[in-house]
């Protein structure tokens, strides 16, 4: 069968982004199958993704895009008006408000589309096969026995999608369900007040069989309502009903997981409304069920504001309608927002009683406690007075990013209010002429002591919150460690100072020492490069002395150091973080040999007369004590106070070594024990 049309200028005049290739056919496709069964009491929709693997191995992997899926329903089928209308006129209606478009953009995203339908007719049952694609449509159709009662079903294969499409597939099954269920919503909840019976299963073979289902019983669980807003459109010639009609469905729902706003055509999502400034977090009722909020906009007056595709849908801002001849999305929404927010009225109340703890939780969130970004301001040490004035300037809808900047404003406001009050109050000390007024000055000074007290806890509290989730995460590392998932020493060592790095500063060396931050440095640095000032460190070395040192290859300076400080009182840490599995006694020697090595070799400039070594692993008892150590009470490692370190060529004593075995665990709970009494003096709670 022809084609009344050039199909393939059809499709490719098709307006269709990549990005909503995949989504679009899908909801077409379930549109499709929900008209065709909308006669149905009972309606069932199966759908089936297929991914492309690697290698032929089926394994969950991001990279595993949806290659194909069928869409299985019970409606009506294809009959041969359906079938007539399908195949040759592309441009006929196929229901009310419908484009009858959507198809093209099945052969837009996929190869091909393959047909396998049974269908009833005259009492008889037919069973009807073929595939669409560019070419002639070849019918195959067959009347089924008598004594043949098959099920009356249709299934659709969407089959090879195209690569520029195949970004948008990489989703879990989880993400397609809530974006069918956000499409559908008003149309399922339409079927439902008809008293229809439905059924949506997706599965989905990524590493293994998935399955999410949308059902009547899922829907009813929602609380609905629903409320109608009239606005005169004043385009609308005089004499003529100018009254245009809009429905809004209120839904609180746990089937969506976000609050969220939607244009409605034809009983579908038609695009987003993002102005009505919806809360980011979910919800409370009066009796303290959580739950989020979706509101839908219905009304026919936005079938002349979608294009042929029904994938954007652009009504007239106030901006680019100037004379006033349309009714404007801003306008629309303007009344929207009015009953949204009378709708959620008591919600948005107890979200703003709430603004303190929202303010804590977000500003305590571990991907938001960094100094750089936030200085995070993580908690409100201020009196009431000053905490009143920051919360009323945050919104029950902030963003996280929002609340951020609002208290990183504030402070530094504040900062400033009392670095002016400081100066104006020592100004005032140095012109003052006459007797003082001591009680006087010294409440002024009292106030602004206690303002700069303040601004300074909240500071510190920032600086111990980040070090408290540095610890978590260290503490998390060390669990991987003892479920055999860590496997080397790179983690503890990242999160303690970043390989090939020498900024102590930013480091996280405060878990061993608060000292070591005040240290120069380098990280994984061979000796033979270690540099202090940009000047290496060795100084020069006769050929006899290189030959030795590169003896039975061994390269002894080009030994990688983890961590070196040098401060300028001539001492040195040489810090060996080993992986935990690692015991102690090799290594013991070899921290020996690197203080040995640094002391024979470093410029007279850098000359070290003490070392301390830490060697820092989890593998050992107090069986594996080595040599010249004793025990540290109070934890599980090995202490040796004094080791003379001699000269090469003479053995006389040229500088001391203070060495520790530790670890891993007992420098986790040493330096949270540290935090807890900077928790316990900021008043701050454990348990933030």
């Amino acid at each position: 069968m022809l084609y009344q049309v050039e199909i393939n200028d059809v499709i490719r005049n098709y307006e269709l982004k990549n990005q909503e290739g995949f989504l679009f056919c899908l909801f077409e496709a379930i549109s499709n199958a929900l008209y065709s069964s909308i006669n149905n009491t009972d309606i069932k929709i199966k759908i089936d993704f297929k991914r492309q693997y690697k290698a032929n191995e089926i394994i969950e992997d991001k990279e595993n895009y949806i290659q194909s899926f069928t869409i299985t329903d019970n409606g009506i089928g294809f009959t041969n008006d359906n079938f007539e209308s399908f195949a040759r006129k592309i441009y006929k209606t196929n229901h009310d408000s419908g484009k009858g478009l959507g198809r093209m953009a099945f052969l837009k995203v996929f190869q091909d589309v393959s047909i396998d339908s049974y269908f009833k007719e005259k009492s008889k049952i037919f069973h009807r096969s073929f595939i669409f694609n560019t070419s002639e449509i070849k019918d195959n159709k067959e009347e089924l026995k008598a004594e043949i009662n098959h099920t009356i079903e249709t299934s659709i294969l969407f089959n090879k999608i195209k690569s520029q499409y195949q970004k948008k597939t990489l989703e879990g099954i989880d993400y397609y369900h809530k974006e069918i269920l956000k499409h559908f919503y008003i149309f399922l909840y339409y079927l439902m007040e008809k008293n229809k019976v439905f059924e949506i299963i997706l599965t989905d073979d990524n590493g293994k069989v998935s399955e999410r289902i949308i059902s009547t019983e899922k829907i009813k669980k929602d609380k609905v309502e629903k409320e109608n807003i009239t606005i005169i459109d004043t385009s609308v010639l005089s004499g003529i009903d100018n009254k245009v009609n809009f429905e809004v469905l209120h839904i609180k729902t746990k089937n969506i997981e976000d609050n969220r706003a939607f244009y409605v055509v034809d009983e579908r999502a038609a695009g987003r409304i993002d102005n009505l400034n919806l809360p980011p977090n979910v919800l409370e009722d009066q009796v303290g069920l959580k739950y989020f909020y979706n509101v839908y906009l219905k009304s026919p007056y936005f079938n002349r504001f979608l294009n042929e595709s029904r994938t954007q849908l652009s009504i007239p801002t106030d901006k680019n309608n100037p004379n006033n001849n349309f009714i404007t999305s801003d306008k629309i929404e303007a009344l929207l927002k009015e009953k949204v927010d009378k709708f959620l009225n008591y919600e948005i109340g107890v979200l703003e009683r709430k603004n303190e703890d929202r303010v804590r939780d977000v500003l305590t969130n571990n991907k938001n406690n960094t100094i750089s970004n936030s200085k995070a301001y993580l908690y409100l040490l201020a009196d009431e007075g000053t905490k009143k004035s920051l919360l009323d300037n945050i919104k029950y809808n902030d963003l996280e990013k929002s609340i951020i900047s609002k208290i990183k404003v504030f402070h530094e406001e504040l900062q400033a209010k009392t670095i002016e009050k400081i100066n104006t109050l020592v100004k005032n000390i140095k012109d003052v002429k006459g007797e003082v007024d001591l009680n006087k000055l010294g409440k002024e000074i009292n106030e602004l002591s206690m303002k700069v007290n303040l601004e300074n806890s909240v500071n510190l509290s920032s600086y111990i919150m980040y070090r408290k989730y540095v610890l978590n995460l260290f503490n998390n590392a060390l669990q991987l460690y003892k479920d055999d998932e860590c496997q080397n020493e790179v983690l503890f060592h990242n999160l303690l100072l970043p390989k090939k790095t020498n900024n102590s500063i930013d480091s996280n060396l405060w878990l061993l020492d608060d000292l070591f931050l005040y240290f120069d440095g380098s990280s994984e640095q061979s000796i033979s490069d270690i540099k202090i000032n940009g000047t290496k460190i060795i100084r020069d070395l006769s050929a006899e002395e290189q030959k030795q040192l590169n003896d039975f290859n061994k390269k002894r300076l080009n030994k990688r150091i983890d961590l070196l400080f040098f401060p300028e009182e001539k001492k040195c840490i040489i810090i060996e973080l080993k992986d935990p599995k690692i015991g102690v006694n090799e290594n013991v020697y070899q921290m020996d040999k690197y203080a040995e090595l640094l002391a024979n070799f470093v410029k007279e400039e850098f000359s070290i007369e003490h070392f301390y070594t830490y060697l820092i692993t989890d593998n050992f008892n107090k069986f594996d004590k080595p040599t010249g150590y004793r025990k540290i009470y109070g934890i599980e490692g090995f202490v040796r106070n004094s080791f003379d370190v001699k000269n090469f060529e003479n053995d006389a004593i040229i500088a001391n070594q203070y060495s520790e075995v530790i670890r891993y665990t007992d420098i986790y709970e040493r330096a949270n024990k540290r935090n807890e009494i900077f928790f316990n003096k900021l008043n701050i709670p454990l348990n933030n």
